[in-house]
């Protein structure tokens, strides 16, 4: 292979020195898996108008599904760490809803031991003595 040739995946996007240094100049087991700090730049550089989807998915070797699926769990998380300040959440709130639940179901079984404890020791007092064995 002549040197002075690139490839055209070489000139379409950046080699990123660090990366390959890192792993040996080997690529990586699953070509897809991009670490968490990979997805919130390309997140922040596709909301800041930097950069697009299909740019970010070439250069990143994903589909731009997948970008589009970064760019959607942000924007949730923002969402919800907005709301925190405002309110409690759709998932809080349901938490809260299983928890005073579970309080009813314990406190009702709590109450049924309790009964039954009490109707077996007064069972338990009106039994008569064990008859006597014959002499026979």
């Amino acid at each position: 292979m002549n040197p002075s040739v690139t490839s055209p995946r070489a000139e379409s996007a950046p080699v990123d020195e660090t990366e390959s240094s890192q792993t040996g100049g080997e690529s990586r087991a699953r070509p897809g898996r991009r670490s968490v700090e990979d997805r919130q730049r390309a997140v922040l550089e596709l909301m800041s108008g930097k950069a697009t989807v299909d740019q970010l998915a070439r250069r990143l070797g994903v589909l731009p599904s997948t970008v589009e699926g970064w760019r959607d769990d942000a924007l949730a998380g923002i969402e919800e760490a907005l709301r925190r300040g405002s309110g409690k959440s759709a998932s809080e709130q349901s938490m809260e809803r299983k928890v005073r639940d579970l309080e009813k179901v314990v406190t009702t079984l709590s109450i049924q031991k309790c009964l039954l404890e009490n109707a077996l020791e007064t069972e338990r007092g009106r039994r008569p003595t064990e008859p006597a064995r014959s002499k026979r």
